[in-house]
């Protein structure tokens, strides 16, 4: 009897444990699988602002505003050189003289030819109305004189060649040549610059000169919408208008050559070639509904797919939590870096964050979290 209750008991706890067994597996196959977790990747962000910051910055160089390369309409050799750089002339001052006596000469002959053929002409005169000559010894006599009366002009504007003289009361900029040598015409000789205004050049660059409104910057080409400053007083702006600027870009560059005129300062000495810092109001050139964006200088990196085009990270947040989201990118144009960032433009609003620091290492819709630096002891 104890046999089969032992038996029985054996019997029994195996089905038992079998049971639990199964029940396990069965739950455990029910189960569910909880939720992969998303991983976030901590970023910097940075609400970006609107700037009202709309002046430019461009290296220049000085140029006269009026001026002439003067130079001898014969050439020859230079005997009298009487100016030098930075001299200050009058006008029909004599400037250089070219050595003279082959023109001398030519002027001498051409009066002799001229008294000649001037005194024959007048007795030929006499006669032919006397009878005495015929008209054609007449016209012939006429003819000589004719020619010997133009022989003697053009001997005399050749002498009158030889020197050089200022068209007008200025400014000797440079002097190219030396004393005793031997020019060319229209070989320059001095450059002599009208006092009263000056221009200052400098280059544009072509994504500027697109954002142009012509009839805004002819509106305004009266009033001051530059500012030059000189390196020899850079804390002094002196105000600047806008002149005109080059129709089409120099040969391998991608800017535009333009040129502002402003008064010439009487409390500095500013020459022809040098060098000067204009600073452009872009809002009264271009349209003045433009909103320029300050950005971190990291926060702007460039598409994978197309690197000629600058992006930023603009951070969607989800609905239940505020510091977790994901980014789009937003194209933008770059105007101009200052001290403390990029001014840019694009489809941004005045309340969108955008990632500023590890923008290189995101892409399209990616998880993120907004990273916060946390206290120390």
């Amino acid at each position: 009897m104890s046999t089969e209750r032992s038996l029985f008991h054996r019997t029994t706890l195996r089905a038992v444990i079998t049971f639990v067994a199964l029940v396990g597996l069965s739950a455990c196959e029910d189960a569910p699988t909880p939720p992969k977790a998303v991983p976030y990747t901590p970023v910097t962000l940075y609400n970006i602002q609107h700037s009202d910051e709309t002046i430019a910055k461009f290296p220049g160089q000085v140029e006269a505003s009026e001026y002439s390369n003067l130079s001898f309409r014969i050439g020859g050799k230079l005997q009298e050189l009487k100016v030098k750089a930075g001299e200050e002339v009058k006008e029909n001052q004599l400037i250089a003289r070219l050595d003279d006596r082959d023109a001398k000469a030519q002027l001498a002959t051409a009066q002799s030819q001229f008294d000649v053929s001037s005194a024959m002409f007048e007795r030929m005169e006499a006669s032919v109305e006397k009878g005495a000559v015929s008209r054609s010894t007449f016209d012939e006599a006429k003819a000589n004189f004719l020619a010997a009366k133009a022989s003697l002009t053009n001997a005399q504007d050749q002498l009158s060649y030889t020197e050089l003289r200022a068209p007008f009361a200025g400014l000797i900029a440079s002097v190219p040549v030396e004393n005793y040598q031997v020019i060319v015409p229209q070989q320059t000789i001095a450059e002599l610059h009208m006092p009263g205004a000056i221009d200052v050049t400098f280059q544009l660059p072509e994504q500027k000169m697109r954002m142009i409104d012509r009839s805004r910057a002819r509106k305004n080409r009266s009033s001051e919408m530059a500012w030059v400053t000189f390196s020899g007083m850079p804390e002094k702006r002196y105000g600047a208008m806008y002149k005109d600027h080059e129709s089409s870009t120099r040969q391998g560059e991608l800017s535009y050559e333009v040129t502002v005129t402003l008064p010439e300062p009487d409390d500095i000495n500013v020459l022809s070639g040098m060098s000067a810092t204009v600073l452009l109001d872009m809002s009264k050139l271009i349209e003045s509904d433009t909103k320029l964006w300050l950005v971190p200088f990291g926060a702007v990196v460039t598409d994978n797919a197309q690197p000629e085009k600058a992006i930023v990270w603009r951070f969607k947040p989800s609905a239940d939590d505020a510091k977790k989201g994901s980014v789009e990118a937003v194209e933008v144009t770059i105007t101009r870096g200052i001290s403390n960032g990029l001014l840019v433009e694009g489809p941004l609003k005045d309340d969108d964050k955008i990632v500023a620091a590890g923008a290189h290492l995101v892409k399209e819709g990616q998880s993120v979290t907004e990273w916060t630096k946390e206290g120390g002891l």
